[in-house]
């Protein structure tokens, strides 16, 4: 920890996508968390993060009151909240007001039967404020230097602080109360998350920032979810954030493909970002597909994504946007990639008229864009110019190897 700030350094899976979940909840909140995105891969979350906002006559961590918001904002309350539920709860309206429903719905979407972290926390823990109070004090625990290394974020301190306390109890271990799909549990066979038998211990800023982590996976239409992975919040962030923007502008079949998600989420990193993905090329960025108990993964490899993190060729990518060539790139078949120019540039050097069935099919083939169709030419030009690009990449990068080799 800093003097004012919470300092978290990418970690597996499960635990960055839990970082993310929470920046995009303040972002939905309206912070500005690029600026918590740090050049060396780390990210930091104000310790004012967690201090309580007065709402009516209850002060509630700024951190709950975000993630409450966040989890009923696509939601009408109006059919939740019937006759019976309104005088159910009449309580917490008095309490807190209009904030005082979304609370208790919040809650019963996390924690009750069938919902993604049931029983992690009670919802009388919940609905007392006992869980709220202990998220409160998040910055304090996790400051204090006794006890075990957390088993997730490998950085924060283990601490039950109240040992009769069940609650403290089941939020410091690792478990399926925790993941029904993904935690171990006790006694039981191994599963998707580490591969465990065992329970293992956590941190509590752990354990919030997991009930975090499904706002950051985003799901596609055969029903898995998936994530970005990499060893950057900052490179998450973006490429998370491509992703979904890609995601909404793609075809059945195109989403589909993992790779077109992961490669077009780097392009798009490369064309619009000042900063370049650098050293991170060489370490892994990969998707983490989820489907149940299952999990996946699938990254591109490096020489691939050396070359599509190139602004320049990522320029060209994006501004050609078709799938017949970028998929080429992926597959590193440049020699194909010239043929492809060479007859595109023949059949649109010719008038339409003058043109035969099999030019058009091939054309209809290889291009979907109609402005791409009207002009293979142009396309044709644009080829030519990404395959002398990949070329010089690859030269320059030999040239780098040579060099590196005959020094050493």
């Amino acid at each position: 920890m800093s003097d004012n700030s919470i300092i978290l350094y990418p970690s597996n899976w499960l635990y960055n996508a839990g970082v993310i979940g929470l920046l995009l909840v303040r972002e939905k909140a309206g912070e500005a968390v690029e600026k918590d995105l740090m050049s060396d891969g780390s990210c930091q979350i104000p310790d004012d993060y967690f201090a309580p906002l007065q709402i009516n006559t209850r002060r509630i961590p700024k951190a709950i009151i975000n993630l409450v918001n966040e989890l009923v904002s696509n939601e009408d309350l109006k059919e939740w909240l019937n006759n019976d539920n309104q005088t159910k709860y009449e309580k917490y309206y008095t309490e807190l007001g209009d904030f005082g429903f979304k609370f208790i719905r919040a809650g019963n979407k996390l924690f009750a039967s069938k919902t993604p972290y049931q029983n992690l926390v009670q919802l009388s823990e919940w609905q007392s404020y006992e869980y709220a109070e202990l998220v409160r004090e998040i910055p304090r625990l996790i400051a204090v230097d006794t006890g075990s290394p957390c088993n997730l974020c490998g950085r924060y301190a283990i601490l039950v602080q109240t040992p009769q306390s069940k609650l403290q109890q089941r939020l410091c271990k690792l478990q399926s109360t925790h993941l029904k799909d993904l935690g171990p549990s006790i006694g039981e066979f191994p599963n998707g998350f580490w591969g465990l038998s065992q329970s293992m211990g956590i941190c509590y800023l752990c354990s919030f920032l997991i009930i975090h982590h499904h706002i950051a996976l985003i799901r596609l239409s055969d029903g898995s979810e998936i994530f970005i992975n990499a060893p950057s919040f900052q490179v998450m962030y973006y490429l998370n954030k491509f992703a979904r923007q890609v995601f909404s502008v793609l075809s059945f079949e195109e989403m589909r493909s993992k790779r077109n998600i992961l490669a077009i989420s780097i392009i798009e990193y490369a064309t619009k970002i000042q900063t370049t993905l650098g050293m991170w090329t060489g370490m892994n960025i990969e998707i983490v597909s989820r489907h149940g108990s299952q999990v996946d993964f699938f990254s591109l490899p490096y020489n691939v994504i050396q070359l599509i993190s190139d602004r320049r060729i990522a320029g060209l990518l994006s501004q050609i946007g078709e799938f017949s060539i970028l998929n080429h790139v992926l597959d590193e078949d440049f020699s194909q990639l010239v043929e492809i120019g060479y007859r595109l540039l023949r059949i649109g050097l010719k008038r339409y008229s003058e043109r035969g069935k099999a030019e058009n099919d091939y054309v209809n083939r290889m291009l979907h864009l109609n402005e791409n169709k009207n002009n293979p030419a142009r396309v044709a030009e644009q080829v030519f110019k990404l395959c002398a690009l990949i070329e010089e990449k690859q030269k320059r990068r030999e040239n780098y190897e040579y060099i590196r080799n005959t020094r050493g």
